[in-house]
């Protein structure tokens, strides 16, 4: 099933702390984020962290949206879309300033 995005998405490397993991993302939008780590979560399953923006760490709760394994043996990263179920009310602007600045450079 496709789910059609509904945010602009940043190409931003930022740093994401769970109780279970650490992690830096791949892209970052204001529904959402993709991250690489060594062990992804089950699709649906829900987690609560934070995630670093503008020097701020930002808390968050979300679900696994998808999930890709990674391959330890190779030294490959899994992949994973979480999507937020909420997110401090500062991260939209702050993520909205920080893709002005990408864009203008």
């Amino acid at each position: 099933m496709h789910v059609s995005r509904r945010a602009r998405r940043f190409r931003l490397r930022v740093r994401v702390a769970t109780s279970r993991s650490r992690s830096f993302t791949v892209n970052v939008s204001t529904g959402g984020f993709c991250t690489e780590l060594m062990r992804v979560l089950s699709v649906g399953e829900r987690l609560e962290g934070l995630i670093h923006l503008s020097g701020r760490d930002m808390c968050f709760a979300g679900r696994v949206a998808w999930a890709r394994a990674g391959d330890p043996r190779l030294g490959q990263l899994g992949r994973m879309g979480v999507c937020f179920e909420q997110i401090d009310p500062e991260f939209a602007r702050g993520l909205d300033l920080r893709g002005s600045e990408l864009a203008t450079t």
